[in-house]
Protein backbone atom coordinates (compact mmCIF):
# COMPACT_ATOMS: atom_id res chain seq x y z
CA UNK A 1 0.00 0.00 0.00
CA UNK A 2 1.55 3.30 -1.31
CA UNK A 3 0.95 5.64 1.76
CA UNK A 4 2.57 9.03 3.13
CA UNK A 5 2.21 10.72 6.62
CA UNK A 6 0.90 8.36 9.31
CA UNK A 7 0.03 4.89 8.68
CA UNK A 8 -3.71 4.58 8.58
CA UNK A 9 -6.00 2.40 10.55
CA UNK A 10 -6.80 -1.06 8.73
CA UNK A 11 -8.77 -2.78 11.89
CA UNK A 12 -10.90 -5.38 9.35
CA UNK A 13 -7.63 -6.29 7.64
CA UNK A 14 -5.94 -6.66 10.95
CA UNK A 15 -8.60 -8.62 12.23
CA UNK A 16 -8.38 -11.02 9.59
CA UNK A 17 -4.77 -11.88 9.41
CA UNK A 18 -3.92 -9.43 6.34
CA UNK A 19 -0.58 -8.51 6.36
CA UNK A 20 0.20 -5.22 4.56
CA UNK A 21 2.96 -3.43 3.07
CA UNK A 22 2.78 0.12 3.55
CA UNK A 23 5.99 2.68 1.02
CA UNK A 24 5.67 5.82 0.42
CA UNK A 25 6.66 5.89 -3.07
CA UNK A 26 5.52 2.77 -5.86
CA UNK A 27 7.84 0.03 -6.10
CA UNK A 28 9.29 -0.49 -9.78
CA UNK A 29 7.57 -3.63 -11.06
CA UNK A 30 7.35 -5.86 -14.42
CA UNK A 31 4.99 -8.30 -14.53
CA UNK A 32 1.12 -7.64 -14.51
CA UNK A 33 -0.09 -5.93 -11.42
CA UNK A 34 -3.27 -4.43 -9.91
CA UNK A 35 -3.42 -1.01 -9.14
CA UNK A 36 -6.23 0.27 -7.13
CA UNK A 37 -7.22 3.89 -5.91
CA UNK A 38 -7.25 4.07 -2.05
CA UNK A 39 -10.64 5.69 -2.54
CA UNK A 40 -12.37 3.57 -4.09
CA UNK A 41 -14.70 0.93 -3.02
CA UNK A 42 -15.23 -1.84 -4.81
CA UNK A 43 -16.40 -5.57 -3.75
CA UNK A 44 -14.12 -8.83 -4.61
CA UNK A 45 -15.53 -10.13 -7.57
CA UNK A 46 -14.88 -7.44 -9.47
CA UNK A 47 -11.43 -7.45 -8.74
CA UNK A 48 -11.41 -10.90 -9.73
CA UNK A 49 -13.04 -10.08 -13.09
CA UNK A 50 -9.93 -7.62 -13.28
CA UNK A 51 -7.78 -9.42 -12.79
CA UNK A 52 -8.89 -12.99 -15.07
CA UNK A 53 -9.84 -10.48 -18.25
CA UNK A 54 -6.17 -7.74 -17.48
CA UNK A 55 -8.26 -5.21 -18.04
CA UNK A 56 -9.93 -1.59 -16.16
CA UNK A 57 -12.85 -1.57 -14.23
CA UNK A 58 -16.08 0.99 -15.46
CA UNK A 59 -18.74 1.66 -13.07
CA UNK A 60 -22.49 0.67 -14.89
CA UNK A 61 -22.59 4.18 -16.70
CA UNK A 62 -19.10 2.87 -18.85
CA UNK A 63 -17.02 5.66 -15.84
CA UNK A 64 -13.61 4.26 -15.78
CA UNK A 65 -12.66 3.70 -12.33
CA UNK A 66 -9.11 4.27 -10.96
CA UNK A 67 -8.68 0.26 -10.63
CA UNK A 68 -6.97 -2.35 -13.27
CA UNK A 69 -4.39 -4.28 -14.29
CA UNK A 70 -0.77 -2.55 -15.34
CA UNK A 71 2.30 -3.57 -17.13
CA UNK A 72 4.37 -0.94 -15.74
CA UNK A 73 4.54 2.34 -14.12
CA UNK A 74 4.48 5.52 -15.71
CA UNK A 75 4.75 8.25 -12.80
CA UNK A 76 0.96 8.17 -11.98
CA UNK A 77 -2.46 5.90 -11.33
CA UNK A 78 -3.73 7.53 -14.67
CA UNK A 79 -1.64 7.15 -16.79
CA UNK A 80 -0.64 3.80 -15.71
CA UNK A 81 -3.61 2.05 -16.09
CA UNK A 82 -4.48 0.12 -19.50
CA UNK A 83 -7.58 1.66 -21.75
CA UNK A 84 -8.89 -1.91 -21.89
CA UNK A 85 -10.51 -4.24 -22.08
CA UNK A 86 -12.99 -2.65 -20.13
CA UNK A 87 -14.99 -4.45 -17.16
CA UNK A 88 -18.14 -3.16 -15.74
CA UNK A 89 -18.35 -3.59 -12.03
CA UNK A 90 -21.37 -6.07 -11.10
CA UNK A 91 -21.06 -4.71 -7.90
CA UNK A 92 -20.74 -1.75 -5.60
CA UNK A 93 -18.08 0.28 -7.29
CA UNK A 94 -17.61 3.99 -5.95
CA UNK A 95 -15.31 6.69 -5.48
CA UNK A 96 -15.40 8.13 -1.61
CA UNK A 97 -14.44 11.60 -1.36
CA UNK A 98 -16.22 12.87 1.70
CA UNK A 99 -18.52 11.81 4.44
CA UNK A 100 -21.00 11.77 2.22
CA UNK A 101 -20.19 9.44 0.15
CA UNK A 102 -18.73 7.18 2.41
CA UNK A 103 -22.30 6.65 4.19
CA UNK A 104 -24.01 6.49 0.90
CA UNK A 105 -20.78 3.55 -0.14
CA UNK A 106 -21.66 1.74 2.78
CA UNK A 107 -25.44 1.93 2.37
CA UNK A 108 -24.74 0.59 -1.27
CA UNK A 109 -22.78 -2.44 0.31
CA UNK A 110 -25.01 -3.50 3.39
CA UNK A 111 -27.57 -3.62 -0.03
CA UNK A 112 -26.02 -6.07 -1.57
CA UNK A 113 -25.36 -8.60 1.13
CA UNK A 114 -28.17 -10.70 0.65
CA UNK A 115 -28.55 -13.87 -1.20
CA UNK A 116 -29.55 -15.17 -5.03
CA UNK A 117 -31.56 -17.48 -3.33
CA UNK A 118 -33.20 -15.39 -0.93
CA UNK A 119 -37.15 -15.69 -0.71
CA UNK A 120 -39.88 -13.30 -1.23
CA UNK A 121 -40.07 -12.85 2.76
CA UNK A 122 -36.34 -12.87 3.71
CA UNK A 123 -35.82 -9.68 0.54
CA UNK A 124 -38.64 -7.84 1.77
CA UNK A 125 -39.01 -8.54 5.70
CA UNK A 126 -36.25 -10.86 7.28
CA UNK A 127 -33.19 -8.86 6.03
CA UNK A 128 -34.94 -5.14 6.02
CA UNK A 129 -35.77 -5.83 9.81
CA UNK A 130 -32.51 -7.25 10.68
CA UNK A 131 -30.19 -4.87 9.49
CA UNK A 132 -30.27 -2.44 12.13
CA UNK A 133 -29.30 -5.00 14.21
CA UNK A 134 -26.38 -5.97 11.80
CA UNK A 135 -25.22 -2.60 11.11
CA UNK A 136 -24.61 -2.11 14.99
CA UNK A 137 -23.00 -5.87 14.97
CA UNK A 138 -20.37 -5.21 13.09
CA UNK A 139 -18.45 -2.58 15.45
CA UNK A 140 -18.18 -5.27 18.16
CA UNK A 141 -16.74 -8.25 18.86
CA UNK A 142 -19.36 -10.87 18.31
CA UNK A 143 -19.32 -13.49 15.77
CA UNK A 144 -21.31 -14.46 12.68
CA UNK A 145 -21.27 -17.88 14.45
CA UNK A 146 -22.58 -16.63 17.95
CA UNK A 147 -25.34 -14.81 15.75
CA UNK A 148 -25.57 -18.59 14.15
CA UNK A 149 -25.94 -20.05 17.70
CA UNK A 150 -28.44 -17.56 18.81
CA UNK A 151 -30.66 -17.77 16.25
CA UNK A 152 -31.07 -21.84 16.98
CA UNK A 153 -31.29 -21.66 20.68
CA UNK A 154 -34.47 -19.16 19.64
CA UNK A 155 -36.08 -21.44 17.70
CA UNK A 156 -35.47 -23.89 19.63
CA UNK A 157 -37.38 -21.41 22.13
CA UNK A 158 -39.99 -21.23 19.64
CA UNK A 159 -41.05 -25.51 19.58
CA UNK A 160 -40.87 -25.15 23.22
CA UNK A 161 -43.81 -22.64 22.86
CA UNK A 162 -45.46 -24.79 20.23
CA UNK A 163 -45.38 -27.67 22.86
CA UNK A 164 -47.71 -26.39 25.53
CA UNK A 165 -50.64 -26.93 23.81
CA UNK A 166 -52.54 -23.67 24.00
CA UNK A 167 -53.43 -21.19 21.41
CA UNK A 168 -52.08 -18.64 23.26
CA UNK A 169 -48.53 -20.21 23.27
CA UNK A 170 -49.14 -20.75 19.87
CA UNK A 171 -49.37 -17.57 18.40
CA UNK A 172 -45.99 -16.69 20.94
CA UNK A 173 -44.05 -19.56 19.24
CA UNK A 174 -45.08 -18.27 15.49
CA UNK A 175 -43.86 -14.59 16.10
CA UNK A 176 -40.52 -16.12 18.46
CA UNK A 177 -39.98 -18.01 14.97
CA UNK A 178 -40.03 -15.26 12.99
CA UNK A 179 -37.17 -13.70 15.25
CA UNK A 180 -34.95 -16.56 14.79
CA UNK A 181 -35.43 -16.52 10.99
CA UNK A 182 -34.40 -12.71 11.34
CA UNK A 183 -31.49 -13.43 13.39
CA UNK A 184 -30.49 -16.06 10.44
CA UNK A 185 -30.51 -13.34 7.92
CA UNK A 186 -28.36 -11.24 10.43
CA UNK A 187 -25.37 -14.03 10.50
CA UNK A 188 -25.12 -14.34 7.18
CA UNK A 189 -25.34 -10.66 6.36
CA UNK A 190 -22.51 -10.06 9.36
CA UNK A 191 -20.39 -12.83 7.61
CA UNK A 192 -20.38 -11.53 3.98
CA UNK A 193 -19.58 -7.87 5.22
CA UNK A 194 -17.27 -8.71 7.67
CA UNK A 195 -15.48 -11.39 4.77
CA UNK A 196 -15.68 -13.87 7.89
CA UNK A 197 -17.62 -16.55 6.00
CA UNK A 198 -16.12 -19.83 6.40
CA UNK A 199 -17.18 -23.57 6.22
CA UNK A 200 -18.07 -23.97 9.60
CA UNK A 201 -20.11 -21.21 9.54
CA UNK A 202 -22.07 -22.90 7.07
CA UNK A 203 -22.43 -26.08 8.19
CA UNK A 204 -23.09 -24.31 11.61
CA UNK A 205 -25.93 -22.64 9.90
CA UNK A 206 -27.70 -25.64 7.88
CA UNK A 207 -26.97 -27.98 10.91
CA UNK A 208 -29.11 -25.44 13.40
CA UNK A 209 -31.40 -24.87 11.13
CA UNK A 210 -31.94 -28.53 10.61
CA UNK A 211 -32.62 -28.72 14.31
CA UNK A 212 -35.22 -25.95 14.41
CA UNK A 213 -37.41 -27.63 12.32
CA UNK A 214 -36.99 -30.90 13.99
CA UNK A 215 -37.73 -29.85 17.27
CA UNK A 216 -40.54 -27.42 15.82
CA UNK A 217 -42.53 -30.38 13.91
CA UNK A 218 -41.96 -32.48 17.16
CA UNK A 219 -43.14 -29.32 19.78
CA UNK A 220 -46.47 -28.60 17.23
CA UNK A 221 -47.41 -32.47 17.72
CA UNK A 222 -47.05 -32.70 21.31
CA UNK A 223 -49.16 -29.39 21.82
CA UNK A 224 -51.63 -30.00 19.05
CA UNK A 225 -52.15 -33.55 21.20
CA UNK A 226 -53.16 -31.29 24.58
CA UNK A 227 -54.91 -28.59 22.47
CA UNK A 228 -57.23 -31.75 21.22
CA UNK A 229 -57.72 -32.98 24.50
CA UNK A 230 -55.05 -35.70 23.38
CA UNK A 231 -56.67 -37.11 20.63
CA UNK A 232 -56.48 -36.55 16.77
CA UNK A 233 -53.42 -37.57 14.48
CA UNK A 234 -51.37 -34.76 15.91
CA UNK A 235 -48.70 -37.21 17.71
CA UNK A 236 -48.16 -39.41 14.73
CA UNK A 237 -48.34 -35.93 11.95
CA UNK A 238 -45.09 -34.90 13.94
CA UNK A 239 -43.46 -38.50 14.43
CA UNK A 240 -43.94 -38.57 10.52
CA UNK A 241 -42.41 -35.02 9.88
CA UNK A 242 -39.67 -35.79 12.16
CA UNK A 243 -38.42 -39.08 10.76
CA UNK A 244 -39.00 -37.27 7.29
CA UNK A 245 -36.68 -34.29 8.30
CA UNK A 246 -34.32 -37.12 9.85
CA UNK A 247 -34.36 -38.64 6.33
CA UNK A 248 -34.05 -35.43 4.37
CA UNK A 249 -31.25 -34.36 6.50
CA UNK A 250 -29.14 -37.20 5.62
CA UNK A 251 -29.96 -36.92 1.92
CA UNK A 252 -29.98 -33.42 2.27
CA UNK A 253 -26.06 -33.52 3.61
CA UNK A 254 -25.03 -36.26 1.01
CA UNK A 255 -25.33 -34.09 -1.42
CA UNK A 256 -23.70 -30.85 0.41
CA UNK A 257 -21.02 -33.36 0.89
CA UNK A 258 -20.58 -33.63 -3.15
CA UNK A 259 -22.53 -30.82 -4.74
CA UNK A 260 -20.75 -31.51 -7.95
CA UNK A 261 -22.23 -35.40 -8.17
CA UNK A 262 -25.97 -34.25 -7.29
CA UNK A 263 -26.33 -30.81 -9.42
CA UNK A 264 -30.31 -31.76 -9.54
CA UNK A 265 -30.63 -32.65 -5.99
CA UNK A 266 -28.82 -29.09 -5.22
CA UNK A 267 -31.17 -26.77 -7.07
CA UNK A 268 -34.27 -28.65 -5.04
CA UNK A 269 -32.63 -28.31 -2.06
CA UNK A 270 -32.03 -24.30 -3.19
CA UNK A 271 -35.98 -23.94 -4.56
CA UNK A 272 -37.24 -25.27 -1.12
CA UNK A 273 -34.85 -24.08 1.47
CA UNK A 274 -36.14 -20.41 2.54
CA UNK A 275 -38.43 -19.62 5.31
CA UNK A 276 -41.37 -18.05 3.76
CA UNK A 277 -43.30 -21.28 5.62
CA UNK A 278 -43.33 -18.75 9.15
CA UNK A 279 -45.22 -15.81 7.88
CA UNK A 280 -47.78 -19.00 6.83
CA UNK A 281 -47.11 -20.40 10.61
CA UNK A 282 -47.95 -17.11 12.14
CA UNK A 283 -51.10 -16.72 9.71
CA UNK A 284 -52.44 -20.30 10.80
CA UNK A 285 -51.60 -19.65 14.71
CA UNK A 286 -53.32 -16.63 14.84
CA UNK A 287 -56.85 -18.19 13.03
CA UNK A 288 -56.07 -21.20 15.38
CA UNK A 289 -55.60 -24.11 12.48
CA UNK A 290 -51.75 -24.62 13.24
CA UNK A 291 -53.02 -28.66 11.81
CA UNK A 292 -53.65 -27.22 8.91
CA UNK A 293 -49.69 -26.89 9.02
CA UNK A 294 -48.86 -29.67 10.86
CA UNK A 295 -50.57 -32.06 8.06
CA UNK A 296 -48.46 -29.60 5.03
CA UNK A 297 -44.96 -30.38 6.64
CA UNK A 298 -45.60 -34.09 7.50
CA UNK A 299 -46.74 -34.87 3.56
CA UNK A 300 -44.81 -32.24 2.32
CA UNK A 301 -40.93 -33.56 4.15
CA UNK A 302 -42.09 -36.84 3.38
CA UNK A 303 -42.79 -36.23 -0.65
CA UNK A 304 -39.52 -33.86 -0.54
CA UNK A 305 -37.54 -36.81 0.58
CA UNK A 306 -38.57 -39.23 -1.76
CA UNK A 307 -38.15 -36.85 -4.52
CA UNK A 308 -34.66 -35.91 -3.55
CA UNK A 309 -33.66 -39.43 -3.45
CA UNK A 310 -35.16 -39.96 -6.56
CA UNK A 311 -32.73 -37.14 -8.15
CA UNK A 312 -29.71 -38.06 -6.06
CA UNK A 313 -29.84 -41.35 -8.01
CA UNK A 314 -30.02 -39.51 -11.35
CA UNK A 315 -26.30 -38.58 -10.81
CA UNK A 316 -24.25 -35.84 -12.29
CA UNK A 317 -25.98 -33.82 -15.33
CA UNK A 318 -24.60 -34.72 -18.78
CA UNK A 319 -21.94 -32.11 -20.06
CA UNK A 320 -24.17 -29.84 -22.34
CA UNK A 321 -26.56 -29.64 -19.65
CA UNK A 322 -23.96 -28.89 -17.11
CA UNK A 323 -22.44 -26.53 -19.55
CA UNK A 324 -25.42 -24.60 -20.27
Amino acid sequence: MVHEGDPPRLTRAQELGIEIGLVREVPRFRTATLLVAGNLAVQEKDLKQVLVEHGRLQDSGKTPLPCGVAASWSGDLEGSLPDGPRVTARGVARLVKDDLSAAQVEDDLWDTMGLDSDSLMDRNFNRPLGRPLSRLLIHTRISPNVISVMATLVGVVAAWCFSRGTHEWMILGAMVLQISAVADCVDGDLARMMHKETAAGKWLDFGGGQLVHLCLFAGMGAGLYQLNNQTGPALWLGLAAVVGMLIAFVIGLRAKLNPTRHPRLQLLIQKTAHRDFTLVLLALAIANRVEWFLWAGAIGINGFWLLALKLQGTGSLPAEEESA
